[in-house]
């Protein structure tokens, strides 16, 4: 008995030095946390990296984070779609659940699609991740994108066809996949855009595409948002392609880069299509959006410069006054955010004035350097997205896509991906420790 003791100390002292040891000198320290945790580990089921992290917080506390599992890096390379659970609050993770596999099944139950000239043993492009939660049912949806990828060794990127599953039981299984393509192939009245013969109207390499003659749709990337009212909203960015079929690149200034969201005010029951914006000459692509205190919605995205010389940007920025369906301000952010790297970002709330809180604040994160993606940074705003001066660097290394979720007790997770044969991270901190100790939730 004494020996079966000893043994129940030794490994509760061996568990609690493994803990400590993957945390910070700060993990608790004058009320101050920092853990760091591997989620997908350097060449994890022999993946050469994992990207597009996109994490959630389920009403139950569930973490799930996503991301894609590129078996080759390149973006038009095959990859699946995956996820893992945390039931601890992002300390540990659980195996890895595999929600599209690249295996070329959707292919050979869509032959007809496949380009004459492209090779018959096609394997899936499974792209982006967009997880939102409902929290009023707990129903969680995942929407996605399947690229056309390479064609005969050329990055075209000419379509999309976008899907979405949902889960009812914490992210542990998941519906079949429901397509919503044509949500997106609209005039700019939000009419079908189709012929008076009722026929889709098509680009020019002869795919259904939306008045701009785009064909490329990517949900996402990152996380949705519930607003108050309880609408569904999702934040949705499109292009034409990349390069045209003889090789020629198409340049940024003509691939129409820019945004539009669907949203549900049924709880998922149906999905609709707000509006086009950003596109006339600002290139919004990649990006979040947050319910500001008043009911407005701040959205924060990627620029992409039509100079391809500069290779660094701003943020964009705009606001919707009803609920995401319109948008207005948009502009080049160049007061808030520094001159840097073009790069998606992460945003989300930490607190509301509106919910009682004595201070609002939002929550940024993105990798800020002059030097390509390195140095992971994480602002907070206590204006509602007027000001970000306090910012904190999370990871000086490459960093490259990240994405924010707050769990119930107000602890903040980052989820970020490195780079090829790198791990994908996830980091649990505190407002104490973001803000070294100047503010605390209780301020």
């Amino acid at each position: 008995m004494k020996k079966c003791k000893f043994l129940i100390v030794l490994i509760f002292l061996s568990c609690s030095i493994s803990f400590l040891s993957a945390s910070s000198p700060d993990s608790l320290n004058n009320g101050k946390q920092y853990i760091k945790s591997v989620v997908w580990d350097e060449g994890e089921d022999g993946i050469e990296g994992y990207r597009i992290p996109g994490i959630v917080v389920t009403p139950k506390g569930t973490v799930l984070a996503f991301s894609e599992s590129r078996i080759t890096y390149a973006d038009e390379d095959p990859k699946h779609l995956v996820m893992k659970r945390s039931i601890d609050g992002g300390l540990s993770w659980s195996q890895t659940y595999y929600i599209e596999k690249s295996d070329g099944r959707y292919w050979k139950e869509h032959r007809e699609m496949i380009d004459p000239v492209d090779t018959i043993e096609k394997q899936e492009v499974w792209t982006n991740v967009a997880p939102l939660v409902d929290k009023i049912t707990g129903r969680i949806y995942f929407f996605y994108s399947l690229s056309e990828g390479a064609v005969k060794g050329m990055n075209l990127q000419r379509y999309t066809r976008v899907f979405y599953r949902y889960s009812d039981d914490e992210g542990e299984s998941w519906s079949d996949r429901v397509e919503i393509t044509d949500i997106f192939h609209v005039k700019e009245s939000g009419r079908p855009n189709k012929d008076e013969n009722g026929r889709w109207i098509k680009d020019i390499n002869g795919f259904p595409c939306d008045f701009l003659g785009r064909a490329f749709h990517m949900p996402g990337p990152g996380h949705g948002i519930q607003l108050s009212s309880g609408r569904l909203l999702l934040q949705v960015w499109h292009r034409k392609n990349l390069e045209k079929m003889n090789g020629t690149k198409i340049n940024v200034s003509d691939r129409q880069y820019g945004l539009s969201t669907i949203y549900s005010d049924d709880h998922g029951k149906t999905w609709r299509h707000g509006s086009f914006f950003g596109h006339d000459g600002l290139n919004m692509n990649e990006s979040r959006m947050v319910e500001l205190d008043n009911g407005d919605i701040y959205i924060n995205a990627r620029y992409t410069n039509n100079n391809p010389t500069e290779k660094n940007y701003y943020r964009v920025i705009a606001i919707s006054h009803d609920g995401g369906i319109t948008w207005s301000k948009e502009h080049i952010d160049d007061k808030n955010f520094p001159l840097s790297n073009s790069c998606d970002g992460g945003l989300a709330r930490l607190t509301s004035k509106k919910e009682g809180n004595k201070k609002s604040r939002l929550l940024y994160s993105k990798n800020e350097s002059l030097e390509g993606r390195k140095n992971l940074v994480v602002r907070i705003s206590y204006d509602e997205g007027l000001t970000w001066n306090l910012a904190k660097t999370l990871d000086k290394g490459r960093v490259a896509y990240s994405d924010i979720a707050v769990l119930p007790d107000k602890s903040i997770l980052v989820l970020y991906e490195t780079e090829k044969f790198k791990p994908m991270y996830c980091v649990k901190f505190n407002l104490e420790w973001l803000t070294d100790g100047k503010d605390s939730i209780e301020k």
